[in-house]
């Protein structure tokens, strides 16, 4: 029992260590590691980039091997409207702790986004985006359990914060290459609910820098390199350099190293014309690696295949 409850303190301990760095350093927007084939997430500008119907969905599992580590879900479907038009639902949600009977900490955000392309040349196309949405976030201390039932810091201390949000990007694409920026997430919070339950930190803004190539490296095989780099005001610089290896244009293995000394392998295979199915697993490098263990994110992308002039057009890399 002892050596039990050593364990457990050791590894909540370990917990507390890493989600008080991430709130130190303003980085709460959720991680994806797919953030080139989720990138509607980051991006509103990015809604009916593929001009066809799309709709993802994506699971992140975070430090595994620790009770109540964040856990993320994400949903997004988009399309073309009319003429240069383009609309798209984006549902994020996201939970952190458990202690014995809950995961108190959680967020949820829904919005709807509309983009406008405009086609700069052949093979170029420039598209602006805005989100307006509603965003959560609640605290459900009232129901861990507790070895002194009447600490005051747990009892009559649950609250449910509902704001306005939105956001805004622009993206630069071809069949070839991408370039993105965007704020994706401002919550407007009032001030005094700010005031009374210190949540201003869910009215950060953070800002994305994002950008890729494809490269022909023989018959059968394309290199993409990709880049997202996230700008937080009082915080240091996050980016992920990734790098995938496609096969035919139908398979494709990765690797990529995020600066807050985290590395990983990706995966995605393309099933048939409607769906492709993605895997990655990164690890924190450094001693704290060995408790924490890895990062697990799985989803799925359905895609209406698009046809220009009666041919299924050229696939698209992101």
């Amino acid at each position: 029992m002892i050596i039990n409850n050593i364990k457990t303190m050791k590894y909540g301990l370990i917990l507390l260590s890493l989600v008080v760095i991430s709130t130190a350093s303003a980085q709460q927007e959720q991680m994806y590691t797919h953030y080139d084939f989720n990138s509607m997430a980051m991006n509103p500008g990015y809604t009916g980039s593929k001009r066809t119907l799309v709709a993802n969905a994506l699971s992140r599992t975070q430090w595994t091997e620790l009770p109540g580590a964040p856990r993320y879900q994400n949903f997004a479907v988009h399309s073309p409207l009319v003429n240069d038009f383009a609309v798209g639902l984006n549902f994020q949600t996201g939970k952190i702790g458990k202690f014995q009977t809950a995961s108190p900490f959680s967020e949820t955000q829904i919005a709807g986004n509309i983009a406008y392309h405009k086609q700069l040349a052949n093979d170029l196309t420039l598209s602006v985006g805005l989100r307006l949405g509603v965003y959560n976030y609640k605290a459900e201390l009232s129901k861990i359990r507790l070895n002194n039932g009447n600490d005051i810091g747990f009892v009559n201390n649950d609250y449910s914060i509902s704001s306005p949000m939105t956001g805004f990007g622009a993206y630069l694409y071809s069949t070839k290459y991408f370039v993105g920026v965007s704020a994706p997430r401002m919550v407007f919070v009032n001030p005094d609910v700010r005031n009374n339950y210190n949540v201003e930190y869910a009215a950060q803004v953070h800002y994305y820098l994002t950008g890729g190539v494809v490269l022909d490296a023989g018959t059968d095989l394309k290199i993409k390199p990709t880049t997202q780099i996230k700008f937080t005001d009082g915080a240091p610089v996050l980016a992920d350099f990734n790098v995938h290896a496609i096969y035919k244009d139908k398979f494709s293995l990765g690797a990529f190293y995020r600066t807050s000394n985290t590395a990983g392998i990706m995966a995605n295979a393309i099933a048939n014309d409607n769906f492709t199915i993605f895997y990655s697993f990164d690890t924190v490098l450094g001693d704290i690696g060995q408790y924490v263990r890895g990062s697990h994110e799985i989803g799925v992308q359905f895609m209406v295949p698009y046809y220009e002039n009666s041919k299924v057009r050229v696939p698209r890399y992101f």
